[in-house]
């Protein structure tokens, strides 16, 4: 089970979560950082809370986009809660926090409680409808209906956590969300189904959320939060790239691609980042940790399922490799994908095959106009190095633009260099 990065910017932001292997099939480099909730309970009496993504469809309309924000900031302030009074004289500051779990749909196993509930919009307003059970008998221990309007979304959200925690005997520390920013609910409306959209990594969500966020800012010009979520977006795209498309262009020649390593990132990108660097220091251990963690963060974190797959490969985890480069696919990176199971299978021995598919690859690559993007050609190169096809692998890294800060990375990964005359023969054949 997931717990959700829940916020971008201090935003709320779809937190959609996948399923997972079980933790006991993990391979013991890459095994999960989820805890075992139930020993937890046992030794600290943390209670612990499950949220299942709130629903939010209805005839005529699609309000996914309300219900993943009103049921990530929900999270977000349950996470702050601390129950009250249960250790004799201790203050409430170092009671322990309540232990928050969240699923895309379905109860959720290992917990206390379980909520979830359903979002409409009506005009102006969000009605919000909630379920509390207990799980160990499938009582119901609250129902309710709370209504605001669409511009005080983050507010509704913190009514309903106030009142789930005045009920078990808990009480939130975080703030409470401000007066609304935004003037216009239709624009509020816009920026949080180009929130929806954007927190994945396929291209075509990504150019999706920044037509959004132009939308928005053409129905209120003033308003700083729509252009600071384009321009979030937009660095987004260009950071884990596209397929070369007109808008991507457009970015590039406006200087924007200079600015991908000074952009705001949210957790699980942070963490990704953070595992590269200590995969290209030859330290695999600690950045499958860390990828656990940026995927426990974000579900849909494609980069973090396709460096976690690399890993797995390269530790001869194949079966677990290509489950992880499968999700990539889904996730909408089919090159990525492709790369990846190229990898796997030359590391599980069928080289014909693998083979096969980095040479339709480079094809790929090689019909692509201008310069590529930098995953893409990261992942290619990766592929043809590990069939030993280094001319190949290195004519694919020259297309990155060079403008793109993140080039010295591609120097100090040690599997994307040729190997050198002290290389074994045997080696330099793989």
């Amino acid at each position: 089970m997931l717990v959700a990065c829940l916020l971008v910017g201090g935003r709320p932001v779809r937190a959609v979560a996948l399923p997972v292997a079980d933790p006991a099939q993990l391979p013991a480099l890459c095994v999960s950082t989820n805890t075992d909730t139930r020993a937890t309970r046992s030794a600290g009496g943390i209670m612990t809370v499950g949220i299942s993504f709130f629903a939010g469809r209805r005839r005529g309309s699609d309000d996914a986009h309300l219900a993943a924000a009103l049921t990530a900031e929900l999270a977000r302030q349950l996470l702050s809660a601390r129950r009250v009074g249960t250790s004799g004289s201790r203050t409430m500051q170092s009671s322990p926090l309540l232990v928050v779990k969240i699923a895309e749909s379905g109860s959720v196993a290992d917990v206390d409680l379980w909520l979830t509930g359903s979002v409409f919009r009506e005009d102006s307003l969000v009605r919000a409808s909630v379920r509390v059970i207990r799980t160990r008998d499938g009582a119901m221990l609250w129902t309710g209906t709370r209504s605001r309007p669409v511009l005080q979304l983050p507010l509704l959200s913190r009514i309903i956590a106030q009142e789930f925690t005045s009920r078990i005997g808990a009480r939130l520390s975080a703030p409470p969300p401000g007066n609304p920013i935004e003037r216009s609910a239709d624009a509020y409306d816009l920026m949080l189904r180009g929130m929806y959209a954007a927190s994945g990594y396929a291209p075509d969500d990504l150019a999706r959320a920044i037509g959004l966020f132009d939308e928005a800012i053409a129905r209120d010009q003033n308003s700083v939060g729509a252009q600071r979520l384009r321009e979030s977006a937009q660095l987004r795209l260009l950071a884990w790239g596209g397929d070369g498309s007109p808008l991507e262009s457009r970015l590039v020649e406006r200087g924007l691609l200079r600015r991908v390593t000074e952009r705001d990132r949210d957790e699980s990108e942070r963490l990704i980042e953070e595992a590269d660097e200590e995969t290209r220091g030859g330290q695999p251990g600690h950045a499958c940790e860390l990828l656990n963690a940026a995927i426990d963060n974000d579900a849909r974190s494609t980069p973090a399922y396709a460096l976690r797959s690399l890993i797995r490969a390269r530790g001869g985890d194949v079966r677990e490799a290509f489950a992880d480069a499968e999700t990539v696919t889904q996730l909408g990176r089919p090159l990525w994908g492709d790369a990846l199971r190229a990898v796997v299978l030359r590391r599980a021995g069928d080289t014909t095959t693998a083979r096969q598919l980095v040479t339709r690859l480079l094809g790929q690559t090689r019909q692509r106009q201008g310069a590529l993007a930098f995953w893409d050609a990261r992942f290619v190169a990766l592929a043809l190095s590990e069939m030993g096809e280094w001319s190949a692998a290195q004519s694919v890294l020259q297309r990155v633009d060079s403008r793109d800060p993140r080039i010295a990375w591609l120097r100090s990964d040690p599997t994307l260099q040729p190997p050198t005359q002290s290389s074994s023969p045997a080696r330099r054949g793989r």
